[in-house]
């Protein structure tokens, strides 16, 4: 018996926006957009300090110029990087082997777990196999670890009150999955 179906089509779009949202809600990977940035500009003043020193050219006009290109590569690079990582996301999506990540889905929540259901595949998730359930702007990310989620967009559901309760429905199904497997731990350890 499904407890509730949604059928729905993910675009790139839904892939791009899935990868831009980890990229920006990741503390490891803002705290790795820092330090490239620092670097880069650590790099830009110490270069172009060193270059004109050579050049017996260092004067305070150049260092002022060089401390500017820090300050720009300091607040440039993460904006660089997000347009580089969704340039990347959009190639890998069209060269991808697997072309089953975009295109019409059907996913189910039924009483063994989360069924998903699209083009080459077919896949059921136990309730306890979730870490947790996001709900972003545009979609609403189903994570099985840190970083692989099943995605389903907004479009999925006909209302908002349609995307709580289906967020509020596969919470419960997890929380009790995860409580359950908790007393078989137990029982079994006893």
């Amino acid at each position: 018996m499904d407890l509730m179906e949604l059928q729905y089509h993910i675009t790139e779009q839904d892939f791009v926006d899935y990868n831009m949202y980890f990229i920006e809600h990741d503390a490891l990977t803002q705290k790795t957009m820092r330090k490239l940035s620092l670097m880069l500009a650590g790099l830009v003043v110490v270069g172009g300090t060193a270059l004109m020193y050579v050049m017996d050219s260092l004067s305070p006009v150049s260092i002022a110029v060089y401390l500017l290109l820090a300050v720009v590569c300091f607040f440039y690079g993460p904006v660089w990087f997000k347009r580089k990582a969704r340039k990347n996301v959009h190639r890998t999506i069209q060269h991808a082997v697997n072309k089953h990540i975009c295109g019409p889905k059907t996913l189910k929540l039924t009483e063994q777990g989360v069924q998903l259901v699209g083009e080459s595949e077919d896949s059921l998730h136990p309730y306890s196999a979730f870490k947790r359930v996001t709900m972003a702007s545009n979609q609403v990310y189903l994570y099985l670890d840190d970083i692989s989620a099943l995605i389903v967009p907004n479009h999925a559901f006909e209302q908002e009150a349609d995307r709580q309760a289906f967020v509020k429905l596969l919470e419960e199904k997890i929380a009790q999955a995860k409580q359950q497997e908790e007393q078989d731990t137990e029982h079994s350890d006893d």
